[in-house]
């Protein structure tokens, strides 16, 4: 029977994470090649499903998205991104993983560029 409790002299486990807290990539071999930081900017998804996603933590080419419907891996994904401040960014996005989590969808998008906005927005 083995025990859920640290071994003696073993190292602390790392604290929780804070939601504003920076957080590297704590692997060599990790697939982040880039710090991520907490966001709470609005996502849209436009294509290929029209859905509304939440941004888990975002980094310089990429972001992670929890959402209620299924991306599949591979997918280009066109995205209307509404910052804290109200600005309105397009972007491409490809998926380049997807996982259920309980009723979620939570995937990790890669950004390959810009697209323009659809005739019907500001």
């Amino acid at each position: 029977m083995s025990s859920k409790l640290p071994r003696q002299g073993s190292s602390p486990p790392p604290p929780g994470r804070k939601g504003s807290e920076v957080r590297p990539a704590t692997q060599p071999r990790e697939r982040r090649n880039s710090v991520r930081w907490a966001s709470d900017a609005r996502i849209e998804i436009l294509a290929p499903i029209q859905t509304h996603a939440t941004a888990l933590d975002v980094s310089a080419t990429g972001v992670q998205v929890a959402l209620d419907r299924w991306l599949s891996t591979g997918a280009l994904c066109d995205l209307r991104i509404t910052t804290h401040t109200g600005r309105v960014i397009f972007k491409r996005a490809r998926v380049i993983w997807a996982r259920r989590v309980g009723e979620e969808c939570v995937a990790g998008l890669h950004v390959v560029g810009s697209i323009v906005p659809p005739p019907d927005q500001p």
